[in-house]
């Protein structure tokens, strides 16, 4: 799939199941995408699968919304150093676990960040240039059997997509439940014409 993207899940509890999208999906990603951009209004386009939108372009929102909380696709959070996430995305309070995930096959890189009630509790970023980029907090479950190292960026992306997504990764072996990217369904959002 020439993995790439850039997602933020916020949960509850730090699940997030996919294969239930909410009953009001799309009217509940406007609403999300209003409270993420209180002054600049948005609309949505179209909606479209993840395996479309999972890096989408920069300015153009893609939320799914989903029983157990929200996936949203945004360039916003393809960064190097994760603890610099913009703050309108841990202030969704009814959603205290926030994990960042994103990947560019191009050059070999995968960041992982976490917060638990706005506090940054794991900080992971590695790829092939500069390594390991960072490195701080207390390790994910999925990590267990994976160490930091840049030539590892492929196996940490893999076991983040399927634990914390349900997602397959790339060139990853398949497992039972898995999620099929391309029956996620994402709402698209950009910018309202003034």
């Amino acid at each position: 799939m020439g993995l790439s993207f850039s997602l933020l899940a916020l949960s509850r509890d730090g699940v997030l199941d996919l294969s239930r999208p909410s009953a009001g999906a799309e009217a509940d990603a406007a609403a999300v995408v209003q409270r993420l951009f209180p002054r600049t209004p948005h609309q949505p386009t179209e909606s479209r699968p993840l395996l479309e939108t999972a890096f989408p372009p920069r300015g153009t929102p893609v939320v799914g919304v989903f029983d157990s909380g929200v996936l949203v696709a945004t360039r916003d959070a393809h960064l190097y150093d994760p603890g610099i996430l913009h703050a309108r995305y841990r202030k969704l309070t009814e959603w205290p676990d926030v994990r960042l995930l994103t990947a560019a096959s191009v050059n070999d890189m995968f960041a992982y960040g976490r917060w638990r009630s706005g506090e940054l509790t794991r900080c992971l970023s590695v790829n092939a240039v500069a390594g390991v980029v960072r490195d701080h907090g207390t390790p994910d479950p999925f990590e267990a059997d994976v160490p930091v190292s840049a030539d590892n960026w492929l196996d940490l992306c893999n076991a983040a997509l399927r634990t914390v997504l349900g997602l397959q990764g790339d060139a990853a072996p398949g497992f039972a439940g898995a999620v099929p990217w391309e029956d996620v369904t994402m709402h698209v959002f950009d910018r309202a014409p003034r």
